[in-house]
């Protein structure tokens, strides 16, 4: 039974992670910054280790050195927090720094990471998928995603020196949005706490109100589903492939379909939600990215449509499978 290391376990990626990866009899360690999961991970028969920070290198002494893989999803994100630069550089860059240096003194050769699509921003826009292995760069408009999209990029340089100078093999995703149940429907974009808007347009087709669909309503974007994410790692850990991997939803869906499957999955048939169409409001962003390096060589094919996603993610709001870890939807609106 192959072991495996996730880091950032309690976080909404670690967690489907840690629980695919078990149920596909990987011997999981989870490890989150949480002191206490609540006993979540235990009820899934996973160790958990809690009180992790990835910039304090005495914390990898609690973790056990007879693993094959670290499959790293931790992290502070621009989305959760009013991040100055400092925790961007310590837990992203530090954190990695640490985190090859620890791998370095076990028998374990491969680290599983995810990036930012923040590092490819200048070529969204189009009607062309980004490639896997344009260059990198940052969001030049000093918002919330600057220091981080420069930290990420660190961390993925720090990553291919480790590989060329000590034979530790990456492989590194970058995506868009992952799309799943999270009670928590909140994020913050330049520190001001907003409702996400997929799910302020969920909530609004579940109460039968009017729904906007703001400027060009024929403009796409990708729509990856947290259980297509947690299968492309489960595909990364089968082979030895290196590099940056583009991963996508199974096609671009216009800002119009979005909506559309939106309504007719958590709509109500009494009091059925309609939609008004807001040309001159401000447009949504095309963001594209090319998968087909993911599909071609780690095999990877996503299992989700956008509607298959939603009605996952509406079966999920009902059975509340994470309310241990995460609490309840109830507990944030």
């Amino acid at each position: 039974m192959r072991r495996i290391i996730v880091l950032g376990a309690t976080g909404h990626l670690g967690a489907y992670t840690s629980l695919f990866l078990s149920e596909l009899g990987y011997q999981v360690i989870a490890v989150g910054r949480r002191l206490s999961d609540n006993d979540f991970f235990l009820t899934k028969s996973i160790q958990y280790i809690g009180g992790f920070s990835l910039e304090n290198c005495h914390c990898y002494h609690a973790l056990p050195t007879d693993i094959d893989a670290v499959v790293h999803l931790a992290g502070t994100m621009p989305a959760h927090a009013d991040a100055t630069p400092m925790p961007y550089v310590n837990s992203i860059i530090v954190g990695m720094v640490n985190l090859c240096e620890w791998v370095k003194s076990t028998e374990c050769r491969r680290i599983i990471f995810n990036t930012t699509p923040s590092d490819v921003s200048k070529y969204f826009g189009t009607d062309i998928p980004v490639k896997d292995d344009v260059p990198r760069s940052f969001p030049k408009d000093g918002g919330d995603h600057a220091v981080y999209a420069i930290a990420k990029n660190a961390a993925v340089d720090i990553l291919e020196h480790y590989a060329y100078a000590h034979g530790i093999s990456s492989c590194i995703f970058r995506h868009l949005t992952v799309y799943g149940y999270q009670p928590n429907p909140y994020y913050f974009l330049n520190g001001i706490k907003k409702m996400l808007p997929w799910r302020f347009i969920q909530e609004q087709a579940m109460k039968g109100n009017i729904i906007e669909v703001w400027g060009d309503a024929t403009r796409k974007k990708e729509l990856l589903y947290v259980k297509d994410f947690t299968l492309a790692i489960a595909c990364a850990l089968k082979t030895d492939a290196k590099g940056i991997f583009n991963l996508s939803g199974d096609r671009p869906y216009t800002l119009d379909e979005q909506v559309s499957v939106l309504i007719d999955v958590f709509g109500s048939y009494e009091n059925p939600p309609s939609k008004v169409y807001c040309p001159d409001k401000p447009d949504t962003p095309q963001n594209l990215l090319d998968s087909t390096k993911a599909r071609t060589i780690l095999k990877w094919s996503p299992k989700y449509d956008w509607k298959k996603a939603c009605e996952d993610i509406k079966r999920e709001m009902s059975e509340e499978p994470f309310a241990k870890l995460w609490g309840s939807r109830i507990d944030y609106l």
